[in-house]
């Protein structure tokens, strides 16, 4: 036999004997994991047969086998995930509730093309007219139906409150901002107007009760955005936080109100204002219990508390304050050695009656990017727990049962057509 062919059946070899292993490893695998063949049978059978086949049975089978805060998400929905993440939104940014009255605005994005356009929540969208059409008068569905069918680059004219005064709304891009800052002076917000360059800015005076001259507030929405630049909530925290410094306030209302959590980094960045220990410090501020027992600790970056000279720390909470909200409450109520720290509660009706407690989501999602295909699925994998009182409030919330917190937990008394949580929060800054 010639060396040359002597060399063929060499190869030939070999790559005969990579195919079995190939094949053998495919067959064993599959013998191991009953599951993956079954599955596998599963699909093959659907795709071929099944009468009523749907484009989208793998995100149908994800999601049918995960809890309310799991999801599988199409490469389409994670790309917009990802962008949203970072505030980065189309449409008008408003959300609207179905009520008696009629479309009534219950949140306006900051930032957003509603909001520059001077719309403000607590109003009623009475007509609404597009791309220079005639007014049309909507209730929810017809609001909602147009909203379905609006598209980039359109243009609304919106009447609010039956009244003829009309506001025009851009269909556009734009970056979500997150914190709100107002002292007896005004009100401040993020802003670029529709432009690129976000900056502090003042708005009108839009806080229903006087503020004490030592007093600010601060509407926070959500623990998202980039680090480390005005495009992330951490760094406004901080930018509005040297406000008050620098005008010399000493008593502080954080709203956390619909406030429904976000990223466990931007949670801990945010801690490192309000938690009192020593400026510098990086403790520990929430803990993570993954289903194998494997533990990971989140720490504070490092402590600035020291810088502010709080008195008064008074949190306003309510059901819609969640997750990351829910543990930065924790770790403040958990480092508040000078005892300064309130949180107040809204009251929240429940099939037993009115309660007060926050929403109680005390568990923890990761997600998971598939490389090759741009998908991602969302999984709950931890458990979070305070950091030094051990608790988890989740499918609890924060209560009054708390009971080694129960003299700073405070169960704001209703008043009827008024921002009660605010009232009971002014109440205990003396």
């Amino acid at each position: 036999m010639s060396k040359t062919l002597k060399r063929i059946m060499a190869v030939l070899s070999v790559v005969l004997f990579g195919s079995g292993m190939f094949f053998l490893g495919f067959y064993v695998r599959n013998l191991s994991s009953p599951d993956m063949t079954s599955l596998k049978f599963v699909i093959e059978h659907y795709k071929k047969y099944y009468y009523e086949e749907e484009d989208n049975y793998v995100e149908i089978m994800a999601n049918s086998l995960l809890d309310a805060y799991s999801k599988y998400y199409t490469a389409e929905e994670y790309e917009l995930i990802q962008k949203g993440a970072k505030g980065v939104r189309v449409g008008i940014g408003v959300t609207v509730q179905n009520r008696s009255e009629g479309v009534y605005i219950a949140n306006v994005i900051y930032n957003s093309p509603t909001e520059v356009a001077g719309i403000t929540e607590g109003n009623y969208i009475t007509s609404v007219k597009i791309n220079g059409g005639e007014f049309v008068s909507v209730d929810f569905s017809t609001f909602s139906s147009m909203m379905d069918g609006i598209k980039l680059g359109d243009k609304l004219i919106i009447r609010l409150n039956g009244e003829e005064k009309e506001y025009s709304v851009d269909v556009r891009e734009y970056t979500e901002t997150y914190v709100s800052y107002t002292d007896g002076n005004g009100t401040y917000r993020f802003t670029d107007g529709g432009g690129k360059t976000l900056s502090l800015k003042q708005f009108k005076y839009d806080l229903t009760e006087q503020l004490p001259t030592d007093t600010a507030y601060i509407k926070y929405k959500s623990f998202n955005g980039t680090s480390n630049n005005l495009y992330g909530s951490a760094k406004q925290i901080q930018t509005v936080l040297n406000k008050f410094k620098e005008d010399g306030k000493k008593k502080l209302i954080l709203d956390l109100r619909g406030n429904g959590g976000g990223f466990m980094d931007i949670m801990c960045e945010v801690c490192s204002f309000f938690i009192g220990v020593n400026n510098g410090a990086k403790p520990l501020v929430s803990r993570a219990i993954y289903k194998d027992g494997k533990v990971d600790k989140f720490n504070s970056t490092a402590v600035k508390y020291g810088d502010y000279g709080f008195e008064k720390i008074i949190i306003l909470a309510d059901s819609g304050t969640a997750s990351a909200s829910e543990a930065f409450i924790g770790a403040c109520l958990d480092y508040d050695y000078k005892n300064i720290v309130r949180v107040v509660l809204s009251q929240r009706q429940t099939a037993d009656g009115f309660v007060y407690r926050t929403y109680g989501k005390g568990i923890m999602q990761t997600t998971f990017e598939n490389v090759m295909g741009g998908d991602a699925i969302k999984l709950t994998t931890a458990k979070i727990y305070w950091p030094k009182s051990d608790i988890s409030i989740h499918e609890v919330g924060i209560t009054k049962n708390l009971t080694v917190f129960k003299d700073k937990i405070i169960e704001a008394p209703y008043i009827e057509n008024a921002d009660y949580e605010l009232i009971a929060g002014l109440s205990l800054l003396n």
